[in-house]
């Protein structure tokens, strides 16, 4: 990171494996998930049924084709893999509603819990550092956050949680009739995995931080340029504030840009990943049907099963990006809950009791942040009720020096 004249260039950033961003954000929303744990168990039983459904439909698939090879016993093996097939597919449906029903009020009593807690703390954060804030841009970490928690919900539960389940599920069912099968499809499915982690975490999430930074920077320069308006009038200042907003503008775009650039060359080499591993398995079944280990109905399912899984896993790479993306878009609202304030009550501080209106200042000394020059010095003055005070600084040929 290098410093350019008013702005702080960060296209050397350093590539950080270990996610502080995720622990920080995903620590503060699972701490808002422990405050509704019946609505939490519901949303997962939920999906743990919709997957069982998807994770079992492969099988009744693959008996489907081989009932039709049961000659006079064919129509009723076939219409009992049948109505299994239609029953499992209504339990999805009616589970995922069911959840999505419950998610809707969950995430919505989070969000409103997330904008009364950081209104309150931005509340009560000193006037110094409120001074040095745009208010345009604390405005826009805030709302970003509230809705970024919605994609990290979705993410999470509707997700990541079922596509889960379905690797485990179909690893299982696959090993509990191809041992082998199972291996490979399990090997080949937690290096994607891991790849699509690593890149999210080390080359996605550092870009796409930078990139929010300067969103809220540039959120915060339209704000603040436009509450003053009337100032910027006075002085004639449009032309000056076309620049500086162009440079902000400038800015915000190439780091855009470069992250929605690696984004797509992440989605790139998950799909040749998910490429090499469909070709594996199909080469897999195939050897197992030349052997006469695996009937035309188990190829169907073997076929169908890493079809479904597939899509779970093509799914995972968007649901990452999803994760990371709705994770940047937090990082700041999570860090404003995080900062303590600059001017804190004392532990155990009554409140103030406001009795014959006498105002006391005894021996206050005071000055700004890290200014070493102080407005006050030991100073020391009495006001009682009713006087009215007035202020006046050294008449400015007396501070002249002589």
């Amino acid at each position: 990171m290098r410093r350019t004249g008013r702005y702080i260039d960060m296209t050397r950033f350093r590539i950080d494996f270990r996610g502080p961003a995720f622990r920080s954000v995903l620590g503060y929303t699972f701490s808002h998930w422990r405050s509704q744990p019946l609505r939490l168990s519901a949303m997962i039983i939920g999906m743990l049924l919709a997957t069982a459904a998807d994770v079992l439909t492969p099988l009744y698939s693959g008996r489907l084709v081989d009932s039709l090879s049961l000659g006079s016993n064919a129509w009723d093996a076939a219409i009992h893999a049948l109505i299994a097939l239609l029953s499992l597919g209504a339990l999805a449906l009616v589970s995922r509603q069911v959840t999505f029903y419950v998610l809707t009020d969950f995430t919505l009593k989070i969000m409103s819990d997330m904008a009364a807690s950081a209104f309150r703390k931005l509340q009560r954060f000193s006037t110094d550092w409120h001074a040095n804030a745009f208010a345009g841009s604390t405005v826009r970490k805030v709302t970003r956050g509230m809705w970024a928690l919605d994609l990290l919900n979705d993410t999470l539960i509707i997700a990541l949680l079922p596509s889960l389940l379905m690797l485990v599920g179909s690893v299982v069912l696959l090993a509990w009739f191809w041992p082998l099968m199972g291996l490979m499809v399990a090997i080949g499915s937690v290096l994607y995995i891991a790849c699509t982690i690593v890149i999210s975490l080390g080359f996605v999430t550092p870009a796409a931080t930078l990139a929010n930074s300067w969103d809220t920077r540039m959120g915060g320069a339209l704000a603040d340029s436009m509450s003053c308006n009337a100032v910027v009038k006075a002085f004639g200042a449009e032309a000056r504030e076309d620049e500086r907003l162009a440079m902000v503008v400038n800015k915000w775009r190439s780091r855009t840009r470069r992250t929605w650039l690696i984004g797509t060359l992440n989605g790139f080499i998950q799909g040749t990943n998910l490429l090499v591993i469909r070709g594996v398995i199909i080469a897999f079944a195939l050897y197992l049907w030349t052997r006469g280990q695996a009937t035309a109905g188990d190829i169907t399912f073997v076929l169908t099963a890493f079809f479904m899984l597939q899509g779970y896993l093509r799914d995972v790479g968007m649901h990452i990006r999803n994760l990371q993306r709705s994770v940047n878009h937090m990082e700041e609202l999570v860090d404003i809950e995080a900062q303590s304030y600059g001017i804190a009550d004392k532990p155990g501080a009554p409140a103030i009791r406001i009795g014959n209106g006498e105002i006391t200042f005894n021996h206050v000394t005071f000055h700004y942040g890290r200014h070493e020059a102080a407005l006050y010095r030991d100073f020391s003055v009495r006001i009682e009720a009713g006087e009215r005070v007035g202020l006046a600084g050294i008449p400015a040929p007396a501070r002249r020096p002589s």
